[in-house]
């Protein structure tokens, strides 16, 4: 199986970003720039130039450097941490959940995308991309972060969990540590995982990296570190207290106006909505976009009477109550998902931000947001989509004529397909030519009977319908005759069904980079780098 691509459509239906794709000027009055318009990266940085409130860059280059620094970054980042300073210097930015031993696949292509796209932008432009990746280590969303899968080709995806999700524990993914049950679940995850070379040197860095003690966000840190060695990938953990102070102008806009970002987002969502899309986010109007910490718990606020308060009341303040703790202590205060990216944004020289599906929707939701904090909008820009096809699997799929595609719609209609295929000729041209029969017997009788009594017409037709019926029984009860049959060939498609779209969803969004790094060793992630065209936003097929 050779490296091939395919239009989005065939493998996701997202009318979105299947508008935003192929009719972005239907939806230009949402997004500012067209990532295919060769001249969208000079207007987005003469966009950022001419800012009128600039990035705090050495203050985040010095921290950005320390961070990563502790994670073990080599100097092709420390580097890229301190070009960060400079005034020449912008920003290719994504971001992710600090998913436990680095998440869904999709997180890799994200960072290998803001990778790949930095390296040309700054051959095209001459000025100086750094690819930044934003763990949300923030986010309490732990039911999100707190397992990883093993895909299996004998049966379902097998699902390895920390420990079940408490959703009154809104612990930030920063103050989560691993316990000590991390190294059953790592013992177990060894086992699952396929027998090869490199098998025992995956779980070795594995065991290194997440241990008793660490937390989810510093463990998904450093292998991100060890998997993008080289490559120059600048990791930002929001929660570094270091970082806080600096984010504070937005918290402050956010709490002197508390209402009007959600005012935007409302206003956007029903214009989205009035041209034919849904709305990503959905927020209530009382609803601020900023969270507080008390007591290691982060709380969502609203604002109504004339004063902020979480859900149950325990917190309330006014206005200048909660400028005067931001005032002491920022770093209680965090963003959400419409401040994120406001925050992203304010800190860094942002060009783009590359995102999947539901981000590219959601930020379609974010114009007016961005005016209203005077920040330029980015470009909106897609990750990059594979799905991953080992020899074995690619060899089942070439023998019976079988894509991707195929399996969006069900195993069950992948293997009806393949047996009408391998229908023999002479059934098939024996329905054929009963239904044939049956539509000229039909029309002619229907000509003699209605020329007595057209009434009778609709006798006729119910009649033909019910021949048409049990015709299609027929073929149905024939199919299920094969599907008893041929059962090899049954097993062989599921086997594949499992590889490549586990748990009826596309594997990016199931099966973990570990799994193919035991497999064929971190060079794995040589081969997706090549494999990955930044510019083709189509989904790969790519073989291993």
């Amino acid at each position: 199986m050779n490296l091939h691509a395919v239009d989005y459509r065939q493998v996701l239906p997202d009318h979105l970003l299947h508008t935003f794709l192929d009719d972005f000027e239907s939806l230009r009055h949402f997004y500012t720039y067209d990532p295919r318009d060769p001249d969208v990266w000079p207007r987005a940085i003469d966009a950022v130039r001419s800012r009128s409130n600039p990035p705090p860059r050495k203050a985040v280059s010095r921290t950005l450097e320390a961070q990563n620094g502790r994670y073990g970054a080599d100097e092709s980042v420390l580097e890229n941490a301190r070009a960060l300073g400079g005034e020449d210097t912008f920003v290719i930015s994504t971001g992710q959940q600090t998913g436990l031993f680095t998440g869904p696949l999709y997180t890799i292509y994200k960072a290998i995308t803001a990778v790949k796209l930095a390296k040309r932008v700054s051959e095209e432009t001459g000025v100086r991309a750094v690819p930044v990746f934003w763990m949300a280590s923030d986010d309490h969303d732990y039911a999100e972060i707190n397992h990883v899968h093993v895909c299996r080709a004998d049966g379902d995806a097998l699902r390895f969990e920390l420990s079940p999700d408490d959703p009154n524990d809104r612990r930030s993914a920063s103050d989560r540590l691993l316990g000590p049950e991390i190294a059953a679940l790592l013992e177990q995850f060894a086992d699952a995982l396929p027998d090869s070379e490199y098998s025992s040197s995956a779980i070795c860095a594995l065991r290194q990296h997440c241990t008793a003690g660490t937390s989810l966000s510093e463990a998904f840190a450093r292998l991100m570190t060890l998997l993008f060695q080289g490559q120059g990938l600048v990791l930002v953990d929001p929660t570094d207290p270091a970082l806080k102070p600096l984010m504070s102008p937005v918290f402050e806009q956010e709490i002197r106006d508390p209402l009007a970002s959600t005012r935007s987002v409302l206003s956007t969502s029903e214009k989205l909505s009035d041209a034919g899309f849904d709305s990503q986010v959905s927020r209530l109007p009382e609803a601020v976009n900023l969270f507080l910490y008390q007591d290691g718990q982060r709380n969502a606020l609203s604002y109504g009477n004339g004063r902020f308060s979480n859900r149950d009341g325990s917190l309330s303040f006014t206005e200048r109550d909660l400028l005067r703790v931001l005032e002491d202590s920022p770093e209680r205060f965090t963003h959400n998902v419409i401040t994120r990216p406001l925050v992203q944004d304010s800190l860094f020289p942002t060009l783009t931000y590359i995102g999947g599906p539901a981000e590219i929707a959601y930020y379609g939701q974010l114009g007016g947001v961005y005016r209203q904090f005077g920040l330029p909008f980015p470009v909106v820009y897609p990750r990059a989509s594979h799905t991953l096809v080992g020899a074995r699997t690619a060899r089942i799929l070439e023998k019976h004529g079988l894509t991707i595609s195929h399996f969006v719609q069900g195993i069950e209609s992948v293997v009806d397909r393949k047996l009408r295929d391998d229908m023999p000729v002479h059934i098939t041209e024996g329905l054929r030519a009963a239904r044939g029969d049956a539509e000229a017997h039909y029309r002619n009788l229907k000509g003699h009977v209605t020329a007595l009594d057209p009434g009778l017409s609709r006798i006729v037709d119910a009649s033909e319908r019910k021949t048409n019926f049990a015709l299609g029984k027929l073929e149905e009860k024939t199919l299920r005759a094969m599907k008893r049959a041929d059962g090899v060939m049954r097993g062989q498609i599921m086997r594949a069904d499992r590889m490549i779209y586990p748990n009826g969803h596309l594997q990016e969004r199931v099966a973990n980079i570990w799994q193919y790094v035991a497999l064929y060793g971190v060079d794995v992630m040589k081969t997706l780098f090549e494999a990955t065209d930044e510019t083709d936003f189509r989904h790969r097929i790519t073989p291993l």
